[in-house]
């Protein structure tokens, strides 16, 4: 004891200090492996015993900062990397570290100023740079987000994740090719990038080159056959070229991996039209209307699909659920009118070629001259003619090379007697009829004429 007690105090400080800094160091390295362990809680009580002995242990700051990030605790997480800075103003990973924190919280501003700060003490800190082109392209300065992945890019000629997102860049500006050479570069460093070949499909069908789209899409389908939107838009690209059994089955592996997905029955019921399988269309269509039973497009082309089976009743009944969940969607009145004229009710399909007018004057669309030639052919049914003639008439000042409507006049005025008349519109829809390639009606206005002309 007496030994001990001659013990110099500057000697005992330097043991003392000694001791804990290994002490300062198995705390440290214990939080770090909590936290590869992710036992969060554990590693933050290490490290606040780290700063208990070292309160200006730098690193223990930014890594703690860390570990309050990975618990979403951002408020923390920002004054722990203060604090850092308050120690060490010339740490660019704290400034980073910070940025991209505020970034987290959408303090974007706050966000910019470290990450620039940052580079500026780092001129070659990529991470940062990254960082700072992702909060632009957040804020719309899409420009300097692209000036930034550049930068990213010349420090880092292999970071396929730059070219990526500047190619998303380049895409939402419109300026394809820059896209697509982007893309390009993410594949030839990183061949195994799914969402790079759905990018570059994405590009393609945008500029509707639909070919080159589906071999982008299939690239990525088969790096990640979950890819749904890949398959949605193989199928779309399918259908614009007029595929319509590739666009079916294309929608079909959709619907494997999303049944509860709205459109794609909207989108597989009209392909299924376009290949004449009308009841598979309506089956498809009503599962449609399970999933969003308020959306008027559902009943709408559900409808059209019953009118082609001549199921002119239930095609009315979907026509007018439509109408009640979409007062002016002006199609489907006119539509209805169609089925009510294959009924033979006249009046009824008036009242819904006018209500088909008036949603388009109240829609500020351009009339139609079709309206007027099918409500012009109702009149025509029920004797009304000289309401007849006016439509198509004014079908005929819409569209001057509207065929239909001369041939529909021209009979018409052969009702009435008014041969002249009846001639004059037959050989100009005959006409008409010759250009627009519709040979068996050009077939027969001219025999209607020859008739004329033999005094029959």
């Amino acid at each position: 004891m007496e030994q001990k007690s001659n013990l110099k105090p500057q000697y005992c400080n330097q043991e003392l200090t000694e001791f804990n800094q290994n002490l300062v160091a198995t705390y440290y390295q214990r939080g770090k492996s909590n936290l590869r362990l992710k036992n969060y809680l554990a590693a933050l009580q290490d490290f606040d015993t780290v700063l208990e002995i070292d309160p200006q242990n730098v690193k223990a700051y930014l890594i703690r900062g860390y570990t309050y990030g990975e618990i979403k605790d951002f408020n923390q997480e920002i004054a722990n990397y203060s604090t850092a800075i308050v120690l060490n103003p010339k740490l660019a990973k704290a400034y980073r570290s910070r940025g991209y924190a505020y970034g987290i919280l959408q303090q974007y501003q706050q966000a910019i100023a470290d990450l620039n700060q940052a580079v500026k003490l780092d001129p070659n800190y990529i991470q940062a740079y990254f960082n700072l082109a992702c909060i632009y392209h957040l804020v719309a300065q899409h420009h300097l987000a692209i000036d930034n992945f550049t930068q990213v890019i010349q420090l880092d000629p292999q970071n396929a994740q730059a070219y990526y997102h500047r190619g998303n860049i380049y895409q939402y500006l419109e300026d394809y090719p820059a896209a697509i050479d982007d893309f390009t570069q993410v594949i030839v460093y990183n061949p195994d990038h799914a969402q790079a070949y759905r990018s570059r499909g994405q590009v393609h069908f945008q500029r509707e080159n639909y070919r080159s789209a589906i071999i982008d899409y299939s690239q990525a389908i088969f790096l990640n056959p979950q890819d749904w939107q890949s398959l949605y838009y193989q199928g779309h690209s399918y259908r614009q070229l007029a595929d319509y059994p590739n666009a079916w089955a294309s929608y079909s592996e959709v619907i494997k991996l999303k049944p509860r997905l709205a459109s794609i029955y909207r989108d597989r019921g009209y392909v299924s039209g376009k290949l004449k399988d009308y009841t598979g269309a309506i089956a498809d269509y009503t599962h449609g209307i399970k999933c969003e039973p308020q959306h008027p497009v559902n009943y709408y082309h559900r409808a059209n699909a019953h009118s082609f089976l001549r199921q002119d009743r239930q095609a009315i009944a979907d026509y007018t659920k439509c109408i009640e969940l979409e007062p002016n969607y002006h199609q489907a009145y006119f539509n209805r009118g169609v089925a009510y004229s294959s009924l033979r009710e006249y009046h009824k399909a008036i009242d819904d070629y006018n209500l088909a007018l008036t949603t388009l004057a109240l829609t500020n669309k351009s009339q139609s001259p079709v309206i007027y030639n099918n409500r012009g052919i109702a009149y025509q049914q029920l004797k009304q003619y000289q309401q007849a003639i006016a439509d198509y008439t004014q079908a005929i000042f819409l569209d001057s090379d509207y065929a239909d409507a001369y041939y529909n006049r021209a009979l018409v005025h052969h009702l009435l007697k008014n041969q002249q008349k009846f001639f004059q519109d037959l050989a100009t829809a005959q006409n008409l009829f010759l250009k627009q390639k519709k040979v068996k009606l050009a077939q027969r206005a001219s025999e209607m004429i020859q008739q004329l002309d033999q005094g029959i």
